[in-house]
């Protein structure tokens, strides 16, 4: 270790304006020699004399990582520093006590903002070195490394980005819907029809119910549904689906950067509005009175329901599911111009303590490691859909920046979307109403986020 949803024009001027001045141009090598860095995170450790590849990726990563390390004179690691429950409180113990528990630590949203609180970060568009507006190679001959300008709009505060990711999608965050494709199959409909649907662009509020109404049936005539398009749950992923599918979002920020509560706009209120209305019209399967937290995931996977809602890492456990599916984002709404990705991505912070030329080796050391070894993005994605298509298609719109919608509800310590959500499928009144009810809760929370006493 070293001892040594769209942000407006204004603040991206900001974030310019931060980032640019001062670069050092040129492929100029970097001094790393002596250097020993280690990158944190909760789930594995990785060392170049000990780690095992599991594909011909791998194999190459591999390569490239001792070389460069050789090249530079320099030792990088990666590092389970702590449980994905600690690592945020260790992270900050670590910067307080003077002593960082890693050089550069990759967290979620939530956390860096407790960190960012607290003055525990260095702003990382202070840097000389790297330009964050641009894709440029660590050095000659590499390709570039892409950094995520979400990521660093969406962390710019004062002025300053605290925050930065590389590339787009790669949290495997984004809202999407899966579907089972022999339930549409039984239902008289095209097993691919969500994916042409979603082509052509005539995947969009109104097609999805009429859909959801077809497969939503009573197989045997006994006045009894036996499959329903979708469950009741997981109410909190299928509202953010619904929400961020109408260009609407919980939390957006101004041209100050600051938050606001955007519950109360238009696009949210007719996002809710739909969202209600799918219970109205009988396609969702309500929670058993008896059950698990987690029913709903069952539902899905054992061909009761045509639709599950939820994050794309969720196809991961997907693999042994018996009946074959496909992956497509949710369909737009009347408001939106485009499909939207409603997510985050992880990211990586580095502790305040560090001097501005230390922190140069460091995001360059970063650039080094995370070098992409080749432009083909989508051989190490196939594995783990059903189809093809899921992967050219829903995936290649996932890294699509301009398809992107940050869930800023995140950067709110104490927030629930679920105030709103778990209501959704009871609640009798006005979803005005119902935005309102939360109202008072909500902005306070908001103003503290905003440090407004």
């Amino acid at each position: 270790m070293l001892k040594k949803t769209i942000m407006s024009a204004c603040l991206t001027g900001v974030l310019l304006l931060t980032v640019m001045p001062a670069r050092l141009h040129g492929q100029a090598r970097v001094n790393l020699r002596g250097m020993d860095i280690t990158i944190g995170n909760w789930w594995e450790d990785y060392d170049v004399n000990t780690w095992k590849p599991r594909s011909d990726y791998e194999e190459r990563e591999l390569e490239h990582r001792k070389k460069i390390q050789q090249d530079f004179g320099f030792k990088i690691r990666a590092k389970q520093i702590a449980s994905y429950e600690q690592i945020s409180q260790r992270t900050a113990v670590s910067i307080m006590s003077g002593k960082p528990i890693a050089d550069v630590i990759y967290l979620q949203p939530s956390m860096v903002m407790m960190l960012q609180n607290r003055k525990l970060l260095f702003p990382v568009s202070d840097n000389r070195l790297i330009d964050f507006t641009k894709s440029e190679p660590a050095v000659k001959g590499m390709l570039p490394v892409v950094w995520n300008q979400d990521t660093l709009k969406a962390f710019t505060f004062g002025g300053k980005a605290y925050a930065f990711s590389i590339g787009y999608g790669t949290s495997m965050h984004a809202q999407v819907v899966y579907f089972n494709k022999r339930l549409f199959r039984e239902a008289g409909l095209d097993p691919n029809l969500p994916y042409d649907m979603q082509k052509n662009g005539t995947w969009t509020w109104a097609a999805f119910l009429d859909i959801c109404k077809k497969l939503t049936r009573d197989i045997n005539n006994d006045g009894i549904i036996d499959t329903y398009a979708m469950t009741a749950d997981l109410s909190t992923e299928i509202l953010d689906a619904i929400v961020s599918s109408n260009g609407a979002n919980y939390i957006d920020r101004d041209a100050s950067g600051k938050f606001v509560n955007a519950t109360g706009r238009p696009e949210f209120i007719e996002a809710l509005q739909f969202a209600m209305r799918l219970r109205t019209e009988g396609i969702v399967m309500p929670r058993p009175e008896i059950s698990n937290w987690d029913w709903y995931q069952s539902q899905f996977t054992n061909g009761k329901v045509a639709m599950r809602i939820e994050p794309q890492y969720v196809a991961g456990q997907l693999a042994n599911m018996k009946d074959d599916w496909g992956m497509v984002l949710f369909p737009k709404g009347p408001k939106a111009r485009d499909y939207t990705v409603y997510t985050d991505e992880n990211v990586f912070i580095i502790p305040s303590i560090y001097k501005r030329d230390q922190v140069e080796k460091i995001l360059y050391a970063v650039q080094l490691w995370y070098t992409p070894l080749d432009d083909d993005w989508k051989s190490n994605l196939y594995h783990i859909y059903r189809d093809t298509r899921a992967v050219d298609e829903t995936v290649a719109r996932i890294r699509n920046p301009r398809n992107q919608m940050w869930k800023y509800h995140l950067f709110i310590p104490g927030l629930e979307r679920g105030d709103i959500a778990w209501a959704i499928w009871w609640y009798e009144g006005e979803p005005a109403q119902l935005v309102e009810s939360v109202s008072q809760a909500w902005n306070a929370l908001i103003n503290d986020a905003n440090n407004i006493k």
